[in-house]
């Protein structure tokens, strides 16, 4: 080997050293892979320069300088050095040279944890589950929870451990691989997340098991959404649940991509957004639905990240689309800048808050309508969903305020079904495991939804019916094992639990044609599992609560003419269970309606309830403005004001109603709330009184004081371009404030003077009053984001929201121009930007007690 003498070694590391402070990389690689070369190059100048080359974009360098320094120095810490090699390699998608870089820093020291760690991470991407458990498990031996360094490795290993072997379905041994993390730390909020809903899975009761160092309440505000759906009947719970899943893993709303006035297009572009689209519930439900669109009115689009699981129903879903658009391989803001780029006008986000989700995509507000449908049956509690697709018995209007979406209700209900779902030929009861003469109750709904309370229903049923047997989906031995012990400590022969294995689409379906009564589950209710049932001919029981997933079954049933089997008590849903069992001529005649209503009933009339749904999306899809001037003799109303109002407020006051317009839009959804019109021109008063309950002609700021206290039960103000034209809309805030009775909340549009066309006319001299838009002669105050801020809080109010509506762009010179300007006056230039681009704001804001 070559070697340098020390003097000159130094100078040359001295030289490295003053390249890299400068971040001159060139110079700096140069001469890092110099002393590399010769063995001079000492660990920590290493990983600095690295460190650079690969935030700088630089990584095969890194590697070149990693691999150079392995071969040219002798150390005791080259472990970490292959290690170091190993990540990046990784990173660049080199698997096997990765892989051999881990396995070389472990022969140099074997209880190197993080090596142990990444490795099994790199093998359980290549599928090699066996030796990834084995590493961690290795980890959890070398490393001791009682010492502070090696408690967040060992952690670690438990975590994936129990998370692997959930994915494997291995649930006993994962569920205790997180029990013991929480023993040695339990604020993980996370791992207790995952350990609840395992205990669901495998029907262990109760699921708040105890767990030293963690309370009840720990437990519950550790429940999933979706675990919270059958864990609770309170719709407050399932809210709670929601916002506590957005306020940790939702990206808060950006400057939407949509423009907020929509597109003008001849026919309306439904973009439907799913990892589903392949064999899975949502499909099995919504095939016919993408098919039976009528293309004279809408356009098709899918923006997918399905797996591509050649199943004959993925390549219907796929065929049956106007335009298939694959982004799994797109980061979210990309896949939300691809839909934008497509205009579309609706946009139906299939997933809700279920496995797979990616809700950062409507963060960035790609279409200027979105609403959630049927893959999470409750609130999704995200920010920038619109509506929810409901009909009015799943989500009555006093259910509504426990949902941050607007119910957009279908007549019918709210569940599309597939017609072309084929039902095989139906097989013995001896084919299937089950005793020829029994009565048969069934339920085939997934394990997680079969609480304690529902079973022990179910066992007092099957004491009540002699020789009646229960018919069940379990898919884990555990599950078996835990309800059959069930059974027996309630006294049921566990013999009496029959044990359903999977089968194909066709052949699923047929077995429901031998069973004789299905029992549903509550508080989480079948939904496919449920259309499945009814679909096959068999009568399906429910007992409907007080959430969206507790009342599901039901408006099934009534849709399909069924009504008798909706009860709504859990004494109720025993009584008519055992009566059914009892009296086989009484469920005759309902199975024989059920038969004879198949193709008629509105659950399986498919073609109906896509034009109710077609009728629904024309009526909320955003219509553009030709112009910025809004006459109020006309039928636009401000969507963005209207989105930000909850559904079935008591009574709302609009200050400058118009004509009403958007008095109307609420009532629509919201037909038993009191909507009162203050408005200063009769000419509009008049019109308005077509739409709002009371019409108050004058001036809002010279309201007689008993007249105003009159107003003082509304508990949402709202002022859609209405603030700006008053003497003192301080003084009058504060009145409202101080009159209100409860609650109150203000809505409000207001233009902002900062937008970059004023700043254009003011720096230019072309300054003049118009007739409309942002310099309407009829404006008296002018607003700022700031100085709205200050106001409302200058007045008692804490601003909840604020969204921004755009129209037009600037040119790039004018952004140049007003970054410029922020600059010289100190300010912040991003900011000064991003406020220049705003046409309006709207804000809600809250009354403080």
């Amino acid at each position: 080997m070559t070697t340098i003498s020390e003097p000159t070694q130094q100078a040359q590391l001295q030289a490295f050293t003053v390249a890299l402070h400068r971040n001159d990389l060139a110079l700096s690689t140069e001469l890092a892979r110099s002393l590399a070369a010769r063995g001079a190059l000492p660990i920590a100048e290493l990983f600095a320069i690295t460190q650079q080359l690969t935030q700088a974009g630089q990584p095969a360098q890194s590697i070149v300088l990693f691999r150079q320094w392995l071969e040219h120095t002798q150390s005791p810490v080259a472990y970490a050095v292959l290690f170091n090699l190993a990540v990046t390699l990784s990173n660049e998608k080199d698997e096997a040279g990765a892989e051999a870089a881990y396995r070389r820093a472990l022969e140099l020291k074997p209880t190197f944890l993080e090596g142990h760690l990444n490795l099994g991470t790199l093998l359980e991407r290549k599928g090699e589950v066996v030796e990834a458990l084995s590493l961690w498990n290795q980890v959890t031996v070398l490393a001791s929870p009682a010492v502070e360094a090696d408690r967040p490795f060992y952690l670690q290993a438990l975590n994936n451990m129990g998370r692997l072997l959930e994915i494997k379905k291995q649930f006993p041994e994962a569920e205790d691989m997180l029990a013991r993390s929480l023993k040695v730390d339990p604020h993980q909020g996370k791992v207790l997340t995952h350990w609840i809903h395992l205990r669901q899975k495998q029907c262990k009761w109760p699921v708040y098991a105890e767990l030293d160092g963690v309370s009840r309440q720990d437990m519950i505000d550790n429940t999933s959404a979706l675990a919270m759906l059958s864990a609770s009947g309170d719709p407050a719970q399932q809210l709670a649940a929601a916002r506590r899943f957005v306020a940790e893993k939702v990206m808060p709303p950006t400057a939407p991509l949509a423009p907020a006035n929509g597109y003008a297009h001849k026919r309306l572009r439904i973009g439907y957004l799913s990892s589903d689209l392949q064999a899975h519930a949502v499909s099995i439900l919504t095939a016919e639905l993408y098919e039976l669109h009528d293309r004279s009115k809408v356009e098709v689009y899918a923006f997918s990240w399905s797996n591509e699981d050649g199943t004959p129903l993925r390549a219907r879903v796929v065929k049956a689309m106007d335009h298939y658009i694959r982004i799994g391989a797109m980061s979210d803001e990309e896949a939300a800048r691809c839909i934008r780029s497509h205009e579309i006008d609706i946009l139906v986000d299939l997933h809700g808050l279920t496995l797979g989700t990616r809700p950062d995509i409507l963060s960035w507000r790609p279409a200027p309508v979105q609403l959630t449908y049927l893959g999470f049956p409750g609130p999704t509690a995200l920010p920038c969903i619109d509506y929810v697709l409901a009909d009015e018995f799943v989500l009555p209007p006093e259910l509504a305020p426990y949902f941050t979406e607007k119910p957009l209700y279908l007549p019918h209900t709210f569940q599309i079904n597939d017609r072309q779902r084929a039902i095989g030929p139906r097989p013995s009861r001896a084919a299937c495991g089950l005793p020829e003469d029994a009565f048969v109750f069934c339920s085939f709904n997934n394990n997680f939804k079969i609480t304690e309370d529902v079973f022990a229903s179910w066992m007092r049923i099957l004491q009540q019916v002699p020789g009646s047997v229960l018919w069940l989906v379990a898919d884990h031995e555990s599950v078996r094992g835990n309800l059959t012990a069930s059974a027996a400590a309630q006294g049921v022969d566990p013999a009496r639990l029959y044990f359903a294995g999977r089968v194909g689409p066709a052949e699923y379906l047929a077995r429901y044609q031998v069973a004789d009564l299905f029992l549903d589950t509550a508080p989480f209710n079948a939904g496919t599992t449920a259309s499945d049932a009814l679909w096959a001919g068999l009568p399906l029981l429910t007992c409907a609560g007080r959430t969206f997933s507790a009342r599901m079954a039901g408006s099934l049933l009534l849709a399909a003419g069924l009504p008798e089997l909706v009860t709504h008590t859990p004494q109720d849903y025993e009584a008519t269970a055992v009566a059914l069992a009892r009296e086989p001529a009484r469920l005759a005649v309902l199975k024989q309606r059920l038969a004879d209503n198949r193709l008629s009933c509105p659950l399986f009339d498919s073609p109906r309830f896509v034009r109710d749904l077609e009728t629904l999306f024309e009526r909320i899809a955003v219509q553009p403005i030709e112009d910025m001037k809004q006459t109020a003799l006309n039928n636009i109303h401000n969507v963005d004001v209207l989105r930000m109002m909850r559904p079935n407020l008591k009574r709302v006051v609009e200050v400058g109603s118009s004509s009403g317009a958007l008095a109307l839009a609420y009532r629509q959804s919201s037909p038993d709330s009191e909507y009162v019109g203050i408005e200063i021109v009769k000419e509009y008063a008049d019109a308005s009184r077509q739409h709002c309950t009371e019409v108050i002609l004058g001036n809002v700021e010279h309201i007689p004081d008993e007249q105003f206290k009159g107003l003082a039960s509304g508990d949402c103000w709202v002022f859609a371009d209405a603030l700006e034209h008053l003497y003192d809309p301080w003084k009058l805030l504060k009145r409202i404030r101080l009159n209100a009775e409860g609650p109150l909340e203000i809505i409000a549009c207001i233009p902002n003077i900062q937008h970059w066309a004023i700043q254009s006319c003011i720096n230019s001299g072309n300054f003049l009053y118009q007739d409309s838009g942002l310099l309407d002669r009829t404006h008296i105050r002018w607003f700022t984001r700031v100085s709205i801020l200050h106001m409302f809080q200058s007045c008692g109010y804490q601003v909840t929201e604020m969204t921004v509506r755009r129209f037009h762009q600037p040119a790039e010179a004018t952004i140049a121009a007003i970054r410029q300007m922020a600059e010289a006056g100190g300010a912040d230039a991003d900011q000064a930007v991003e406020d220049a681009m705003v046409f309006q704001y709207v804000v809600k804001a809250v009354a403080l007690a």
